[in-house]
């Protein structure tokens, strides 16, 4: 564990965005059921997302001083540098968690993380753009992260009261949610060779983009005091259902993947869905059991992910973190 602390990979950070969007999914179900236990069951991981996060970022700060050129060669990487946006979505995923217990800690943890994306993805973008040799079989859905992250800043920022910095970074992540979208379709279709065995549990990112967007979107337009849902609210859980049928259909070709570090693309993504199938169910009720299977389901892929992550860093096993 402490060799992995150390010098963890910038791909760690997707634990921190699996733990702390599980939290908000428990904290939805709390709201919506009332029951006393929900809420505890978040802030319990909200606070192992918030320590998972502490210590990665120690380790990459201690990485950065010891061997910079590590870093260096992720983020010359046409896949590892997406990663570096799991830093600043993890941030504002973990500001909207902090932000029951403390407005002023959640106002500056977000104001950092939606600071910080910006310079990603401008970054990511002029990299795309910019690199000699990017060729189409080198996207991955891990693009997706820093693209569609954008649409996670309007999570917290409305709770605080920043409207159209929200609809700033939702309109950005709207917009490149479709663009990548359509590469991927290319890639994973026309392309060869297909996605490497390692990068196949990435997969699961596809579900992310229409969930968050619609948390995002009721967020913004806020219809609960009504309890009508737009014509473009159902439009995306529309999305979001697809994708998770087209994923459970892909459920035997998961099963036999080995562990790594990449199988915690399945936590964010549905843990997302999930506390997008729990606003749903405000405005279509019939939905209620659906929702709470999703999040019974999410919640025991995560701590199983977790779990098996613990296992991996005390075997030493250096094939699950390339």
């Amino acid at each position: 564990m402490r060799t992995f602390l150390a010098s963890p990979p910038i791909s760690a950070f997707t634990m921190v965005m699996g733990l702390s969007s599980l939290s908000l999914s428990w904290t939805k179900f709390s709201t919506l059921t009332d029951m006393p236990y929900a809420n505890d069951v978040a802030l319990g991981f909200g606070v192992l997302a918030a320590c998972v996060f502490v210590l990665l970022t120690l380790g990459l700060i201690r990485k950065q001083i010891q061997a910079p050129e590590k870093i260096l060669e992720e983020w010359h990487h046409p896949v590892k540098s997406s990663f570096f946006a799991a830093i600043s979505v993890g941030m504002t995923l973990l500001a909207a968690v902090l932000f029951p217990y403390s407005h002023t800690g959640a106002e500056v943890l977000w104001f950092a993380s939606a600071g910080v994306h910006l310079l990603a993805i401008l970054a990511v973008l002029n990299a795309w753009v910019h690199r000699e040799h990017l060729q189409a079989s080198h996207a991955c859905p891990v693009w997706f992260i820093p693209a569609v992250g954008n649409a996670v800043i309007p999570v917290g920022g409305i709770k605080l009261g920043y409207i159209e910095l929200s609809w700033f970074f939702f309109s950005i992540g709207l917009i490149l949610w479709f663009v990548i979208l359509v590469i991927m379709l290319y890639r994973l279709m026309f392309v060869q060779p297909g996605l490497p065995e390692r990068l196949k549990p990435t997969m699961a990112i596809f579900l992310a983009p229409p969930s968050v967007a619609f948390v995002s979107w009721i967020a913004l337009t806020n219809p609960l005091a009504e309890k009508y849902l737009d014509p473009t609210g159902h439009v995306l859980m529309a999305l979001a259902l697809f994708f998770a049928a087209f994923l459970l259909t892909q459920f035997r070709f998961f099963y036999k993947l080995p562990f790594f570090m990449s199988c915690w693309a399945y936590s964010f993504p549905t843990a997302s869905f999930a506390t997008a199938m729990l606003g749903y169910s405000i405005f279509v009720p019939e939905v209620a059991p659906l929702a709470y299977l999703s999040l019974l389901m999410t919640t025991i892929i995560i701590v199983g992910l977790f779990i098996r992550t613990l296992m991996a860093i005390h075997m030493k096993d250096p094939q699950w973190v390339d």
